[in-house]
This record gives structure tokens, sequence and C-alpha cells, in this order.
């Protein structure tokens, strides 16, 4: 068994059989061989990864179990909600791969273990549904038989055979007789139900359509969803769940991951209310989560914001109001240059401070950051906690400034900023000579 590696130059885990690998959602403390102990009475693991920052070595939270067969996947799937020895909170365990491509669109079909519990197999026409019940029964409860001729070759029939679980399907597509080229088989989408559902999102995705246009920092996020084929069974009205208390996340992920697998992602943070695909295109999807409070929002923000799902795509997650302000000032800062590296103290000595007033209500650190970076030699931001107020430090007088001339009086978002030079650092260099006499 390959157990993988821990992060860089780790290659990408095989989709063969379909189905076999599981993405879980664990402690960031959680180890390969903790897993494998977990998982290896469910069959034999071909690889297991778990996921690391490049920079600390710490655990995300996340990881890839890879089975050899999709029954053991299949056995997997049963643990959801188990712990992990010395863990006290449960792990969440789902399919991790698409199954295959549709006809319609070539989009990924959303995988969805209640759904693949029917095998299509190419039976001799001499078989009965009693003799296919017979042979099939030792692998699960077969609740469904559906034999059709095929006119091409009258020497045999397509079986459609339905099982009460995912696991049994899978049981018997790897152990009936090779000939039958068993494989699973998905049910027929209903056209009015998917035409609803197209309408539903065409409405929804009206709400971010300025945002999702603009490709910006986090990439084209634009165009209109309405071809979109993905379910969205586990969609609900924000008009229906929205009160006082909630907040929305704004999401930017891979186009591959549907309505299902974002709901299971920002479903291990309790309280979320909805989840929602506003956008999609070829190259990234924009969604909208709701969660009950804040405290459950910036949890799973902790927990995915980064998070590469699939491998080498990041999920970038943002509360809605930084999101569209961010969206709004890389406009309203656009003339000013492109952000440039903060240095840190580490890398830099102060040169000059320059002290900052919002009004009427402070804005967040990080829209601060981006506002004076484009000036060069920023080492940071302060912001005086719970005041609205602050200053920021450069390592040249010129850098500094030039924020001071630049920023005096420029509105970022609903806040305006006032920036002076800071008194007490200058009163500081005035008395060092008297100090130094």
């Amino acid at each position: 068994m390959d157990q993988g590696n821990n992060g860089g130059g780790r290659k990408e885990i095989s989709e063969e059989p379909p189905m076999s690998r599981l993405f879980v959602i664990c402690g960031r403390n959680i180890t390969r061989d903790q897993l494998v102990r977990h998982f290896e009475d469910d069959g034999e693991i071909e690889e297991c990864v778990v996921i690391v920052d490049k920079k600390t070595g710490q655990g995300k939270g996340v990881a890839y179990v890879k089975f050899t067969q999709t029954s053991a996947a299949a056995r997997g799937l049963r643990k959801n909600g188990s712990y992990i020895e010395n863990e006290t909170r449960p792990i969440k365990v789902m399919i991790s791969a698409s199954y295959q491509k549709k006809k319609e669109d070539g989009s990924p079909e959303e995988v969805n273990e209640f759904k693949f519990r029917r095998l299509f197999a190419v039976l001799p026409i001499s078989k009965t549904e009693d003799d296919i019940r017979d042979e099939f029964s030792q692998f699960g409860n077969v609740t469904q038989i559906r034999l059709v001729p095929d006119k091409k070759n009258q020497s045999q029939c397509a079986a459609y055979i339905t099982f009460s679980t995912f696991l049994e399907a899978a049981l018997a597509i790897e152990g009936c007789e090779f000939s039958y080229r068993a494989k699973f088989c998905l049910p027929r989408e209903n056209l009015k139900q998917n035409q609803q559902q197209q309408q539903q999102q065409h409405y929804q995705g009206n709400q971010y359509q300025n945002q999702g246009n603009d490709g910006g920092r986090y990439g084209n996020g634009g165009g209109n969803n309405g071809n979109n084929e993905y379910s969205r069974k586990r969609t609900h009205s924000p008009e229906n769940n929205r009160s006082g208390g909630d907040v929305k996340l704004v999401v930017i992920c891979s186009s591959g991951l549907n309505q299902d697998r974002l709901w299971r992602l920002f479903d291990i943070a309790p309280g979320m209310k909805y989840c929602n695909i506003v956008t999609q295109n070829d190259i990234n999807t924009t969604a909208s989560v709701v969660y009950a409070c804040r405290e459950e929002a910036q949890r799973a923000l902790d927990k995915i914001h980064g998070l590469e799902y699939p491998i080498g795509e990041r999920i970038i997650v943002r509360y809605e109001n930084e999101f569209r302000d961010e969206m709004q000032n890389c406009d309203i800062l656009a003339p000013l240059g492109p952000p440039k590296p903060i240095l840190g103290h580490q890398n830099a000595q102060c040169a000059k401070k320059a002290f900052f007033i919002c009004m009427p209500e402070a804005i967040s650190v990080k829209l601060l950051q981006d506002a004076f970076c484009r000036f060069g030699d920023l080492i940071n931001v302060y912001l005086i906690p719970g005041k609205r107020h602050g200053y920021a430090a450069f390592a040249s007088e010129v850098a500094a400034d030039r924020a001071i001339q630049q920023l005096h009086g420029i509105q970022l978002g609903d806040c305006r900023l006032k920036v002076l030079e800071c008194m007490e650092q200058n009163e500081s260099k005035r008395k060092r000579p008297m100090d130094q006499s």
C-alpha cells in the first residue's frame, strides 16, 4: 500500500476504478497512520494523502483515501460522522471524484452515492428475471429488474438491475461475470425539473452578476450560468431564510465543484442555512453560503479558505461585504498602481508613519493594507483595537509622503480616509537632538 506524502511534489491520485477515492474533512493534527488505521478494515488502501500547508507543514484538515475497489470506498462512506482515535470531532466523508461526463455539455456528473444504486449489464437473452434475481441477490437486495432486448444482437439483452444501496451495486459490478460488462447506470433526469432548476439558478445569478463578471484578483468569475445542468436538490431560497443574524460568505472555486459537493463541504460548520451556486463558467464557480451567525461563518472560512479542492485548485472564501468592498476598491485604487509586497518587521526599519482615521467606521486591515501598499515600502498597517484610527509604517519617507498625499480624503466603500503625518513620531525626532545634547 502506498500511503502517499504530505504535500509538495505529490502526484495526482488515480480515479480508477470510478468513485474509489474518498475526500475526508478531519482535524488539522490527524496523520496518515491514523487515517489508514481508521479505514483499513473497509478494504485495501491504494494511497492515503494528508494535505498540509507547504510553508508551515501544518495539516489543513482534509485528506484523500484511495481504495483499490469502489466497494471499499462505499464501505468507507459509512464512516461519515465517526470519530478517529484521540479526536473529539467527527469526520466528514464523501466521494471525491466525478463519475463521468454528461453527454449534453461535457460537464461532470454529480456524485451522490444515493443515485448510484442501479447497474447496467449485457446478459444472454435466455436469462429470465427470476434467473437474474437469483444470480444477483448474492450481492444484496435487488429491488427492480428491467430487461430491454438488443435490436442489433438478438442473442443478448440489456439489463437494468437496481439495489437498495450503493455498496450492493458496487459489489455486484465487481463480483458478477466479467462478460456482463456491468457498470453503474444513472437515472434519467426529469426534463421539467431541470428547466425549473435552471430558471431558479438564473434568478439567483442576478445577485452577483456584476461581481462575477469582474475577473480582477479572483479570476474570471463571470458568465451566465443558464446552461448549467447541476442538481439543485439542496438549494433553498435566500429570501425565505434570511434573518437579521444571517452572515453570507462568497465562494470562488473550481468549475468542477457542483451544488451537492459545495453543500457537503461547507456543512462542516454547524449553522449553515443554505448554499447556492450563483455564477459558473468553464474557469470557475461563484457561490454564496449563508450561516446563522458570524461565529459559524468564521469557522467555515478558517477551515476552507485556501483549501486545494480538487488538488491544485484553491478555494477562495470571503465575507460578502468584504468581497463587495474589495471589488469596488480595485477600481478606486487602480490609478495608484498595482499592489506591492508588504515588507514586514524582519526586512525593514520604519522611516516614517502615516496616521489615518476611518470615517464614519473602521474597515478591515486587509483593505487598508491594499490601499497603503500601492506606494511601496509598506512595513505594515496597524488599526487600534476597538477604534477607527491607526497608522501605516513605511520603510522610506518618500513612500509615506506619497501615501499621505494621495490617500487623504479617498473613499473606500462606505469609509472615507483621513491620512496625516504621525505627530508622535515627528515629536520624537525633534526631541532626539536635544536628548543627545
